[in-house]
């Protein structure tokens, strides 16, 4: 066991730092000038991605393919979040333009698709030998291709009305308030409670595993319960966006990018089990 002092632990802790500096830098709208959003995403990248490759160049070097495995299951869930260092002040879409809004929804279809293949190979890791975890597992994979399928489409169709919004013909109709942009919400509410149903599932298997402490699955599970509590509290239709979304716990749980908050930690976590002996 690596002492805690120690690179790997110093490489799981860089990359909860860069965590919350794409949170930050991505979630305050604020209108950088070009070269100064080339610096903050260059800075970002290299951080996040740096800390990355501190973890999985030992697993690579190792020749064990189990712990290849992972280390690329991990780099994948950690992937959507490297993905959004891309959009530095974009913040809520209320607060961004039209062309900017494209750029996001083109991100997060991006994004879903690899978190989605993270989700789906590290099953394998878990299962691995004859005393891999053949419950938990398996019902993580499941809840994760439910979602991350349900997100893509609904991705797509944003991806969709942004170009029709940038070609709006004279009887265009806004999507808001319309079947397709109700329907849209509904698909992203499932998105989002799938997603955190699968974290939930594969925070135990980690601990079943014994990747994890018990007590960090525990936390990680009362959060994803606090959040789907808020989602089914919030509603199947997303709110009106207003200034001060932030004081809304409902409609912060249903944004996209929220749950990846605990794939990304999740794949820390794969990260720092592959790097270690």
């Amino acid at each position: 066991m690596a002492n805690r002092s120690g690179s790997p632990y110093a490489g799981a802790w860089l990359l909860v730092l860069a965590l919350m500096i794409a949170i930050g830098a991505f979630g305050v709208p604020v209108r950088y000038t070009p070269l100064v959003s080339i610096a903050l995403t260059a800075g970002q990248l290299l951080l996040m991605g740096g800390a990355a490759l501190w973890l999985a160049i030992p697993a690579w070097r190792s020749g064990d393919e189990s712990r290849r495995a992972l280390a690329v299951s991990g780099l994948l869930l950690i992937l959507p979040w490297a993905l959004l260092t891309l959009l530095p002040g974009y913040g809520p879409p209320f607060a961004s333009s039209l062309a900017m809004n494209q750029e996001r929804f083109i991100i997060l279809f991006v994004s879903t698709a690899s978190l989605g293949a993270g989700m789906w190979t590290i099953k394998d890791s878990l299962t691995r030998g004859e005393m891999g975890d053949r419950l938990l597992a398996p019902l993580g994979q499941i809840s994760a291709l439910m979602a991350m399928c349900i997100q893509l489409v609904w991705a797509a169709v944003m991806i969709g009305w942004t170009m029709s919004e940038a070609r709006k013909p004279t009887d265009y109709l806004p999507l808001y308030g319309t079947p397709l942009g109700n329907a849209s919400d509904v698909l992203l509410f499932f998105a989002g409670l799938m997603t955190y149903v699968a974290t939930g599932f594969y925070a135990l298997s980690f601990a079943r595993q014994g990747w994890i402490r018990r007590n960090i699955a525990w936390v990680i599970v009362i959060v994803v319960v606090a959040a789907v509590i808020g989602l089914l509290a919030r509603g199947l239709q997303y709110p009106d966006l207003s200034v001060h979304w932030y004081a809304m716990p409902g409609m912060i749980v249903g944004i996209p990018a929220i749950p990846w908050t605990l794939t990304y930690v999740l794949g820390v976590f794969a990260l720092l089990r592959a790097a270690r002996p």
